[in-house]
């Protein structure tokens, strides 16, 4: 048996969306940037049920952390030609609504207040 799982952490784009299915299940979409100013990629999110819970309650430029499998597909663009469509369906998904406190890929940075702090003219104890 094989498995391939794949995590994404970046910012999302927009509120994300509650759909219901013709049986009454609950999915909450929404499409998460990844990269950096020279290149951002985009993936849908895909949250059924519980996980999407948690989901629905993220904003536009929340940091959003996601585990699931990958599947990709393809849709015609509105202005012509292929392209391809990343959807995540996630197992796991965290979000941060604190804009300040997550740097990329969920590290916590330092701020410039705390970097002056610091006393580097201090005797090394070792």
């Amino acid at each position: 048996m094989s498995y391939a799982q794949i995590t994404i952490a970046g910012r999302l784009g927009r509120d994300p969306e509650v759909r219901m299915t013709q049986t009454g299940k609950q999915i909450v979409t929404g499409s998460v940037a990844v990269g950096s100013n020279d290149k951002t990629q985009w993936f849908k999110i895909v949250g059924w049920e519980k996980t999407g819970e948690f989901f629905k309650e993220a904003k536009k430029g929340d940091f959003v952390f996601a585990v699931g499998t990958l599947q990709l597909g393809t849709y015609e663009r509105k202005t012509g030609g292929a392209a391809i469509d990343a959807v995540v369906n996630a197992q796991v998904i965290r979000t941060s609504h604190k804009r300040d406190d997550v740097g990329d890929f969920g590290t916590q940075q330092p701020r410039q207040s705390q970097m002056s702090d610091l006393n580097f003219d201090d005797d090394i104890p070792f």
